[in-house]
């Protein structure tokens, strides 16, 4: 069977290898954008404590530089852990900027948001040398099964074998 050919695109529907990312057109940008302005009044407590309770993220977010930024995933996710109960009594109880206050000057929820980041941060420093040695004594078992396998082998087939004639 022969394989058809394929039809060159047509001008301006193929993609410029050239341009990067796609992204949201600008419009759609600035719609976003007003509706979150919109929302601000009506989510203003929340907004107060997830930025006084999140720094620890933010700080991990610009702290790290390189290719895989994987920091603020951590602390992060644990840090929002550990807000969440005082977000949930936020939202489902006193939704107001005074209570908003009293939980952002009160030490109970900046010590589980904090200390939750804090908890982030030590799985993020001890996880990648235990993964490290793991990793190391893997190979280092696979080498020592691979070389007994290899010195069976030469047992049966000779010492030619390993030489190549």
């Amino acid at each position: 069977m022969a394989k058809a050919k394929a039809k060159p695109a047509a001008k301006g529907k193929g993609k410029d290898k050239g341009k990067k990312g796609g992204g949201a057109k600008p419009v759609n940008r600035i719609a976003l954008l007003l509706a979150l302005m919109a929302m601000v009044p009506f989510s203003l407590p929340t907004l107060m404590v997830m930025v006084v309770a999140l720094l620890p993220t933010l700080g991990a977010a610009l702290a790290e530089r390189g290719g895989s930024r994987y920091a603020w995933i951590c602390v992060g996710g644990l840090n929002y852990a550990g807000l969440s109960p005082w977000l949930f009594d936020l939202w489902f109880g006193h939704h107001t900027i005074d209570y908003a206050v009293h939980e952002i000057t009160g030490v109970s929820m900046l010590l589980g948001a904090y200390g939750a980041a804090g908890v982030g941060w030590l799985i993020y420093l001890a996880v990648p040398p235990v993964v490290s040695a793991i990793t190391g004594m893997t190979s280092q078992r696979q080498s020592v099964t691979l070389q007994a396998q290899q010195k069976k082998l030469v047992e049966l087939w000779g010492e030619g074998i390993t030489h190549g004639e």
